[in-house]
This record gives C-alpha cells, sequence and structure tokens, in this order.
C-alpha cells in the first residue's frame, strides 16, 4: 500500500491545543449572534424559538468540565465452548468483533478516513465550516445539517443524540471538542471504527468485512475496503447487496478521495473501481452443536445463579449486548462461557444415533444424555435429529435429550422400589406376579386398575428383587398402590427429576409421567453414587471479556437416600443387566441399569450407570407417540420395540466407546445396614380349607407364600381344599411351600377281598379291618341260606360286589351265607 502512515507527533497535539482555544471563540461568535437574533425577533415581537439568552448559555453551552464523558463498553460476541475448549457457537443480537486499532490494517483505516473525515488526524475535534453553514441554514430556515467529524459522530451517538436542532449541533461541538482532550485521536478512532454501524447487524470494521465479503481484514482488496465505509451513513440506502449503482457511485467516490490523501495510488485507484460490489450472502456462525449452544443460553437467561443480572432483560442484556436495530445502546456481550460437554462424545453419540436412524428417515429417532455421577456434569445431550426448520428433513427445533419429555415405562420401576424400601418393605418380600392383576387404588368413585404383565406367566410369586430383574408389571402395580403415588413422586424429584408427576394415579410406577431423558439420567446417578444427589449442571463457567471469572460451578452433593438402602438397589439393577430384561446393555464391567418400554411401544429406553457415569436412551417417534410394530430399525426387523431389544444395544455401543479408556472400577462394598433390606418378612399362612382352589391359590399368593398341589380322592365338590399343611395360623417365611390337597371330583374307593368260604365272625372282622384301614365308611349286609348239611353251615357261598372290585362309602356289600336248618327252611 503506498501513501503516508497515520501517526500522531507531539507537535499536532500542541498545534490542536490552539486551535481548541480557536474554536471556542466561533462558539461565543455563534452565541452572539445568536443573541442579536433573539433580540431582533423581540423587537419585531416574534418569539423565537431558541428561548431567551439565558437559555442559550445555560443549556445550548454544556459544562464539559464536570461531564463524565466515558466512551461506553463495545458490545462483543459472547461465545460458548465445551469443556474440552471447542467453539460451539456464538450468543449475540449484534455482530460486534472489537479488535485493537494496532491490529487493524492501515488499508481499512484510510478507506474509513477517507469517507468520513479526511481531515481527522488534523482538526480540533469539530469543523468550523460546518458548525457555520448549520447555523447559517437554521437562522435563514433552511435545512439543518449535522457535523461529520469522527469525533463528532461519538459524540452523537454517545452523548447528545440525534435531534436535528441547532442546540444539539452547539453541544455536539462543545463536548467534540472536551473530548479530544481528554481523549488520544488513537482511542476515538479505534472506538469509532469498532462501534459504528455498517448494516445488516454488523457493528465494526470486522463483522462489516466478515458480513460483507466473508473475510478478515487483513484479506480485503482495495476496492473492498473502500466499499466498507459505503453503509455508514444510510445503511439502507447504501446496502451493499443492493442492486444499484448507488453503492458502486458511493465506493468509488471514497476511492476517488484515497486517492487524492496519498492512500493509493492513482493506478490502484482506477483498477478498483473497475472491480465489481461482489458481497457473500449473509451467513451465521456454523454451530457444531446447536441444541448445547441453545441449552447454555436458556439456562443462563433463566437463572440469576450465574451473576449476570438480577431480571431478565439485565441478563439479556449482559449475555447479548445491545440489540441489533438499537445504534446507540452501549454494553454487554464478551463473554466465554464454557459449558460441561464433552464434544468428542457428543459427536460418538451423535453418530451412533445416526447409524440407528438416518437423517431424513420417517421412522422413528433417539437421544442419549451422560451425567458425571463425580460432579452431575452433563457430558453429552444428543438428539437423533438434525437441528433446523426443515421437518421433511428431520430437521427439528428442539432437543430430544433435554426437552423431549416422553413416557419412561418400567425405568420409572427403581423409583417405585426405592419408595418401597424406605416404607419397609424389603427385596425378599413376595408378591402375587399373576397377570392381570385387578386393584382398587383406594380412590372414591375410581374405577378397578387392571394392571398386566407384558407377556403371560403361570400363576405364582416373585420376590420384589425379582420383580425389578424381570420387571413384572403387575408386582410393582401392587407395590405402587400400597406405598402411593405422592411416595414415588416424592422419592424421583429428590433423585433429580424435575418435570412435574402425576401423584393421583400409581400408573406413575410404570412411567404414566413424562420425563426427559437427562432427568433420567441425572436420577439414576443418585443411585449410582448410593443415595448421594450431585446437583445436575450445564455451564462450568463464564468469563467476562478481560479473562475474569463471573462465575465458577461448585459441585454440590446432597444425601437423599440412605446409603445401605441405595447399594442394595444398585445390587439389584446389576442383576436386572446380569440376568434380567437389560442383558443387551451389559459391558462386562460393573453396571446398573433397567428398560423401560411404554404402552403400546410408542416409547422405549433403557438407563444404566457406571461407578463414574451414568447414560440414558430414548427411542421413539420425534413429533408424536406411534407404536413401534413391524419395524425395521438399523436393518433389523422387530415385531414390537422394546427397551431392551432396541434401546440397550443402542446405550451399549455408545458405552462402549466411552470405555474405551476408561478404568474398569467397581461400586464401593455394601454400606452397614444393606441387609436389614434382603430380610425375608414372616406371614400368616391363610385358612383355605373348603375353598376353592383358585381362590385359596389367590390369597396365599397374596400372602407371599408358593402353592404346591395335591389331587386326592374325595366326596367334596372337585377342585376344593380338603387339606392344607401348614395349617393355617402358622406363620411361615414368604416364599415358602404351602401343601394343598384338592378334591379331584371323584369319592374314595378300596377294593373288596374274596370273602367266600369265611364265616360270618370272620367276614365281620375282616371287612371292619378294611373300612378303618381305607377311611372308607362302607357297609355290608349278610344274605342267608339254609342248608341242611350242618358241616356247610355258616360259610360265604357269594358275594356281591365280586372280589377284586372297587367299593365306595355309597357301597353296601352284599354276604351271601349259609345257616344250617334241618328242615331245610331257607327263611
Amino acid at each position: 500500500m503506498s501513501g503516508t502512515d497515520i501517526t500522531i507527533h507531539e507537535a499536532e497535539r500542541l498545534e490542536r491545543k490552539g486551535r481548541r482555544f480557536v474554536a471556542l471563540a466561533v462558539l461565543a461568535a455563534v452565541v452572539i449572534i445568536a443573541s442579536a437574533w433573539v433580540g431582533l425577533m423581540a423587537f419585531l415581537g416574534t418569539n423565537s424559538a431558541w428561548g431567551t439568552i439565558d437559555d442559550i448559555q445555560d443549556e445550548w453551552i454544556p459544562d464539559v468540565e464536570s461531564m463524565i464523558l466515558d466512551l461506553p463498553d463495545i458490545s462483543r460476541l459472547s461465545r460458548v465452548y465445551t469443556a474440552d475448549e471447542v467453539l460451539l457457537g456464538e450468543l449475540t443480537e449484534r455482530n460486534s468483533q472489537p479488535i485493537a486499532l494496532d491490529d487493524m490494517p492501515n488499508l481499512i483505516i484510510a478507506s474509513v478516513l477517507s469517507a468520513e473525515d479526511a481531515e481527522y488526524m488534523q482538526h480540533g475535534g469539530i469543523d468550523y465550516q460546518a458548525v457555520a453553514r448549520a447555523l447559517i441554514n437554521d437562522i435563514g430556515g433552511g435545512p439543518t445539517q449535522g457535523g461529520s467529524t469522527i469525533t463528532q459522530q461519538v459524540v452523537k451517538q454517545n452523548f447528545v443524540g440525534t435531534e436535528l436542532t441547532l442546540r444539539r449541533k452547539v453541544s455536539e461541538a462543545t463536548i467534540a471538542i472536551e473530548m479530544e482532550r481528554r481523549y488520544t485521536k488513537e482511542q476515538i478512532l479505534e472506538f469509532y471504527l469498532n462501534s459504528i454501524y455498517f448494516g445488516n447487524n454488523a457493528y465494526g470494521v470486522k463483522a462489516a468485512a466478515q458480513e460483507y465479503f466473508g473475510k478478515d481484514l487483513d484479506q480485503l482488496t482495495i476496492a473492498e475496503a473502500a466499499a466498507i465505509p459505503v453503509p455508514i451513513r444510510n445503511p439502507r440506502l447504501y446496502d451493499l447487496r443492493r442492486d444499484s449503482e448507488i453503492p458502486t457511485r458511493a465506493r468509488d467516490s471514497v476511492i476517488d478521495q484515497m486517492v487524492e490523501n496519498g492512500y493509493i495510488t492513482p493506478e490502484e485507484g482506477e483498477l478498483a473501481k473497475d472491480e465489481p460490489i461482489t458481497t457473500v450472502p449473509s451467513q451465521e456462525f456454523q454451530e457444531l452443536a446447536p441444541q448445547v449452544l441453545i441449552a447454555a443460553k436458556e439456562t443462563v437467561l433463566n437463572d440469576a445463579t450465574y451473576g449476570l443480572g438480577s431480571t431478565f432483560l439485565q441478563r439479556k442484556r449482559a449475555l447479548f449486548g445491545c440489540p441489533a436495530e438499537d445504534t446507540e445502546c452501549e454494553g454487554g456481550g464478551g463473554l466465554r462461557i464454557v459449558t460441561t460437554v464433552n464434544y468428542e462424545l457428543q459427536l460418538q453419540a451423535q453418530a451412533v444415533l445416526q447409524q440407528w436412524f438416518p437423517p431424513g428417515d420417517a421412522g422413528p429417532t433417539g437421544a442419549i444424555a451422560m451425567v458425571d455421577n463425580r460432579t452431575g456434569a452433563t457430558v453429552v445431550m444428543a438428539s437423533g435429529l438434525e437441528f433446523g426448520d426443515d421437518i421433511e428433513a428431520g430437521q427439528r427445533l428442539y432437543d430430544l435429550a433435554t426437552k423431549g419429555r416422553r413416557n419412561p415405562g418400567s425405568s420409572f420401576k427403581p423409583f417405585g422400589l426405592i419408595a418401597a424400601l424406605e416404607e419397609g418393605i424389603t427385596l425378599n418380600s413376595f408378591w402375587d406376579m399373576t397377570t392381570p392383576q385387578t386393584l382398587d387404588i383406594g380412590i372414591q368413585g375410581a374405577p378397578p386398575w387392571v394392571c398386566n404383565n407384558a407377556g403371560t406367566n403361570e400363576p405364582g410369586i416373585r420376590s420384589l428383587e425379582d420383580a425389578l430383574v424381570a420387571s413384572t408389571n403387575t408386582v410393582f402395580c401392587q407395590l405402587a398402590v400400597e406405598v402411593g403415588a405422592p411416595k414415588i413422586a416424592d422419592v424421583a424429584h429428590r433423585m433429580g427429576v424435575k418435570s412435574p408427576l402425576n401423584e393421583n394415579s400409581p400408573a406413575i410406577v410404570l412411567g404414566a409421567s413424562a420425563v426427559s431423558p437427562l432427568e433420567m439420567a441425572a436420577a439414576y446417578s443418585t443411585i449410582a453414587n448410593y443415595g448421594d444427589k450431585v446437583e445436575n449442571y450445564l455451564i462450568d463457567r463464564i468469563e467476562d471479556s478481560d479473562g475474569n471469572i463471573i462465575y465458577q460451578h461448585r459441585v454440590n452433593r446432597t444425601p437423599v437416600l440412605d446409603s445401605a438402602l441405595a447399594a442394595a438397589v444398585v445390587n439389584t439393577m446389576q442383576q436386572a443387566v446380569t440376568r434380567g430384561t437389560g442383558g443387551a446393555a451389559y459391558l462386562q464391567r460393573p453396571m446398573g441399569g433397567k428398560t423401560g418400554t411404554h404402552q403400546n411401544y410408542t416409547d422405549v429406553w433403557f438407563v444404566g450407570y457406571l461407578p463414574q457415569y451414568t447414560t440414558s436412551v430414548w427411542v421413539g417417534f420425534p413429533d408424536s407417540q406411534v407404536e413401534m410394530r413391524n419395524i425395521t430399525i438399523n436393518g433389523v426387523y422387530f415385531a414390537r420395540a422394546f427397551g431392551g431389544s432396541v434401546a440397550a444395544p443402542i446405550w451399549r455401543q455408545f458405552m462402549e466407546v466411552v470405555v474405551e479408556d476408561l478404568p474398569v472400577q467397581d461400586f464401593p462394598p455394601d454400606p452397614e445396614g444393606t441387609s436389614v433390606y434382603y430380610q425375608t418378612p414372616r406371614e400368616e399362612v391363610p385358612d383355605v380349607l373348603g375353598m376353592d382352589l383358585e381362590d385359596a391359590e389367590e390369597d396365599l399368593f397374596e400372602a407371599g407364600f408358593e402353592v404346591e398341589v395335591e389331587y386326592v380322592n374325595s366326596d367334596e365338590d372337585e377342585d376344593t381344599v380338603v387339606a392344607q399343611d401348614p395349617d393355617a395360623g402358622t406363620r411361615e417365611r414368604q416364599g415358602e411351600t404351602v401343601t394343598l390337597e384338592v378334591s379331584n371330583g371323584k369319592s374314595p374307593s378300596t377294593i373288596i377281598p374274596d370273602l367266600t368260604g369265611l364265616s360270618r365272625a370272620e367276614v365281620n372282622q375282616r371287612l371292619t379291618q378294611l373300612r378303618n384301614s381305607s377311611g372308607i365308611a362302607f357297609n355290608w349286609i349278610f344274605r342267608e341260606r339254609a342248608v341242611i348239611n350242618r358241616e356247610n353251615a355258616n360259610q360265604v357261598r357269594a358275594q356281591f360286589p365280586e372280589p377284586g372290585s372297587a367299593i365306595r362309602a355309597s357301597t353296601t356289600v352284599v354276604v351271601r351265607i349259609t345257616r344250617y336248618d334241618p328242615d331245610g327252611f331257607t327263611g
């Protein structure tokens, strides 16, 4: 670049002192002329719009010595970073990127000076000819004119406003002189070049270069540098993107001034004018993780904790700086906001989700949220959907990981388990697992609640521990009725769920209330921490533009569960992975978790934890709850989607990346008192004698006993209990077996022996013994027949039923026996 460099010498400063004296004299002359004009108007009977001479002296000439003329802070872009120092995006309402004057190329300084104030380095802050011209025009009724020096523009924008009056003009000139006394030329020029509005939300030369040409200042051509100051006077009329000759003519005029001022050669100027104004489309910062950026913004705006103001508007100004349309606004922005998100893991989570759910597909999608158990920090908040407003392309303007509140299904059961343990119910308590269960929920007028398991099962009992492992709905439905929905909601809220929960329905235990994946991860983290809730957070620290720390997060651990109770829950949830419904998530290292499948397979979940991290995975349709039946996901056909078949494998795939370099760590040993939660309660054996078998089993299952049935012959109706062991009223441990003898509907029988040849006494003895030994109270009678031979008397000759036949209590055995009668009379 040819021409002279822009510097200031001490000689120039001394020269300016002299000019300030002249300026004050000019202003005095202005006041004298104004006073004469007031007198003339009074003589003619005309009131002056200027007021009296005292008004002019008091109001038009400000007391600059007592004025605070601090240059305002320039709004800057606030930037959001991940924990691993990746810039996620910028937060601003105006694109303002101040830089030091020493970092600005001479070319851009020359173009602005040539366009706005060619004599800036020589004058003392005002253009005397412009002041006189404004006065004459106002007196003569002509159009009001404004001063145009850079110093006066700074004064107008920041101290006296833009009112088109001579009074404002005089104040502006007076303050401009004082500004040049208090500040160096470089200070005023640097402020001006960083604060002036260039249109299209660009404040300052750096923002303007990026907005219009997509370049840094040192990359601008002469033609582009000359175009930069064109919009200053009228950003709409001289919009560089305007399809008009007006911006080009203005740009060429600036080039001519740069040649005249010696900043460029005539040859350079002609070549520059041959170059058309070629702008780039207005582009916003390409945000790497817009969901995180939005969450960070909303978190800071909606909470006074971060030291940015007690009201929303104060926090908004501190975060965003000045509104784009407010050119007179000052300050704000320039913050460095560091989040807890790990960008590398965020990318990995999104990659896993997009593998399972390709962008643009009309099917379901997913979300992954992960928190650090030690600190409560949000490490990942990933959505399977791209951020944006192109709905047909699969974009959405919300984050599923933090804003997607859906029904968690059985992944809510651990909260019910904890509520039960706090009420004294133990893991080794036994429950009727028969499906369906029809339950009275205890609300007057409410219909019975019919609760079903996901599949069918034989009637029986199951321990509370095994019910969680196998995700048995019917057990947890009974448990929810017993402990109450408010208790379960209280547990969930204590542990980290923040969404409102329905405390009026025991169906809360099956996930009837909607929550977000991040909430579930935060709440499960409390289990992994053995009952210590570590407050979930996203903002780690906030620094101002000078690097001063405005806010630094402090980890807050609060015990919300008994540690021994939590350890028992961790033990149970480990089994839910190793031998239960969560097997597809197993990482071959210590971990716990729980699957969840909402009604009609509309939402499926797996929430699991290691000692170090807790991660939640949700899968479903983004805009409504759609049944996931007969669906293909990631190339696999599913007749019905379950948490264990869809969400759990996604969880494992992502967590395999997380644990790649993560040391294997076990959960702490069980605290003292954990065994209390494994005690097996004793219950009184119900009296079921005479009951129908189905009713008897129901009573015994409800009491927590296994049932063994032996069918016996009995005169009682079929399926009637005729005996039980142990006896009714005895106290036995739940889980033990009660043996029932049940009638098969058939009377008892025995075999009639051969009585032929026996005497009456022998028959009576034999049949009496048979009746006693068999317990069958059959009868017998004798039918006599006379014989004349004494040797053949008193002998059985026939019987009915025949020998070997079955006889029952209803049987009467007929025994035909001989009797001696010499006359042969049979009788």
